[in-house]
Formats: C-alpha cells, structure tokens, sequence
C-alpha cells in the first residue's frame, strides 16, 4: 500500500475577520466560519502550490529526483489554458520526465491529485491549491478563504488503507461559468445540504470500515457537522471556521486538523459540487508542526486585495 512520507501547507499571511465583513454588509453570510486567510495581489493557485510543496519535500526523506509524479488539484488556476503542472514543475525544479497531471472543475480536485499519487508507480507529489471568490454580496465570497496543502508519497509512514468513490449528480450545487472569477450556487440551502451529506454517506458505505475521524470538504463551517451526525461520526475535523472555504484543498486541510488532534486513522472526503465524493483512508499519522501567524486586514483592502475595486487586484 502507498505511504504518506512528507506533508507541507501554506497559508496567505493576510485575515479578515467575519465581524469586519459583517460590519460592511450588515449581516456576515457563511455559516459557521469566524475568519478567514486572504491571498495577497502576488499570490495565485501557482504560488500557493509551490510554497507548499517546498514545505513537504524539506518533511520527506524523498529527493526531487527521485520523484515519478506531480498531480495538482484546484479549482482556481491562473489561467484557462495552459498547463499549470509544468510551470509548478519547473519552478520546484523536477526533472523533465516526471508525470504531470492537474485535476480542475471541482473541488474534488485536492482529492483527485491526492489519488493520482497514491497511484504512481514510485514516490509523488500531490497538491492542492485554491483561492475561490465570490460576488462581494454573497454568502461565497464572504467565506471564501485560500491555501496549499502538499503531501509527499514514499516509503515510511501513514499508509492509504482504502479508497472509494461515489458519484451522483446533484447540479446546481456549485459552479463559475467560464471566462468569470465568481462562483456561485442556485442558493437552495436544503438541496446543498441533501447533495453533501447524500454524496459523502454514499462514499462512507462503500468502505470496509468507517473511521471515527472524518476530514471532509468543508464549503463553510456547518455543513461538516451535519454529515457527522448522520454518519454517528464524533470526531469530523475542518479548519473552515479559521481559514474559510479553501476549496479543493479543504479536505487536506481537514486531515492535517485531525492529526493535530492526535487522530490515528482518518477518512479524507474530497467532495465535488455536482456532486462526486472521493473517500481515501489513512492508517497512521504525521507530526503536523505548523505556525499561522496572520496580518488582520480591512475590509476595503480585503476588496482591493481579492480584486472587486481593481480588476487585477492590488496592494497599492
């Protein structure tokens, strides 16, 4: 079985609280998330990414070298066309034959990358990165957050027992048009709570065993608890309340949560809005030993900065 060796994050240094937000809408919109990291004018889905994986590569004995795959997760990338993996591949400076594959249009992407590693023929490199944004008024953007996770496979370490995936359509639940930045939903609260806790159940079953520790995405802070309570799972982690929605990186994001918490063995549910799920379980753990320190920022450089005043964003 693939073994977990190395883990790596990264988080935008800026945060706004929801109260700050709040205060400039009269009423904050996400459910169940405090604050949120916000990406500078210079950070992007690549940045993010590279940053990450630099961080989980210095947490494995693997060398670039030695390195058989790269998979990329996000629903975010800089640009429509043009292949993101490369850019990442060559900035991190990985040789020319290395396997490279991006996985978008869902935020089942972290998972999806997380799979094309746990596949590879010889140790990988799998991340997921995300900056989802919103309309200004909507419940998306006020809890739309940012980060990286990257995870190193290899030789020692956690082992990925078993994985599953369920698909169903649910659609309507989550999309972004193509040519804009803002994501939406049809805004029908029961029917987003029926697609999740639906989808994720379904992938559940389909395991030999259920863990007590569930990391599932979490699109805000209240939809995670309620797959918990129907699955009669105590312990679901997230870090949605502190980082907001990070999209295709939530579940991983999840996953460092629970092993922080002292979790052995947890299951990592990657949904995707339309509605998929990926379930990978993982026997085992690493020291998660991470630092988050953040710059509280306003709400009008929060606007400048995610680019709703300057159509490129900025810090000027």
């Amino acid at each position: 079985m693939t073994v977990i060796e190395g883990v790596g994050s990264y988080l935008p240094t800026y945060r706004i609280t929801a109260q700050e937000i709040g205060e400039a809408w009269d009423g904050f919109r996400a459910r169940g998330i405090q604050e949120k990291r916000v990406p500078g004018a210079d950070e992007d889905a690549v940045t993010m990414a590279v940053a990450a994986c630099k961080d989980a590569l210095a947490d494995a004995s693997v060398g670039r070298n030695s390195l058989t795959t790269l998979s990329v997760g996000t629903t975010t990338p800089p640009r429509e066309e043009g292949d993101i993996g490369t850019t990442i591949a060559e900035i991190l400076g990985l040789e020319n034959d290395i396997e490279v594959s991006v996985h978008t249009q869902s935020t089942r992407a972290g998972t999806r990358a997380l799979l094309a590693a746990v596949r590879a023929d010889g140790p990988a490199l799998a991340v997921a990165a995300d900056c989802p944004q919103g309309d200004p008024d909507d419940a998306i953007d006020h809890g739309a957050g940012a980060g990286a996770v990257a995870v190193v496979t290899g030789d020692s370490g956690p082992t990925v027992r078993q994985t599953a995936t369920y698909t169903r359509e649910f659609p309507g639940t989550r999309f972004r048009q193509r040519g804009s930045e803002s994501v939406e939903t049809y805004d029908a609260t029961a029917y987003e709570r029926e697609a999740y806790t639906t989808t994720i159940n379904g992938a559940l079953e389909l395991l030999d065993d259920v863990p007590a520790a569930l990391a599932p995405t979490a699109p805000d802070g209240s939809l995670p608890g309620r797959v918990g309570r129907s699955a009669d799972v105590d312990s679901v982690h997230h870090l949605a309340s502190e980082l907001g929605d990070t999209g295709a990186a939530s579940p991983l994001f999840g996953l460092l949560a629970a092993w922080d918490a002292g979790e052995e063995t947890v299951a990592v549910l990657g949904y995707g809005a339309g509605s998929s799920v990926d379930a990978i379980v993982i026997e085992g753990a690493l020291d998660v030993d991470w630092a988050r320190p953040a710059t509280d920022i306003s709400y009008p450089e929060y606007l400048r900065k995610r680019g709703h005043v300057l159509s490129n964003g900025g810090d000027h």
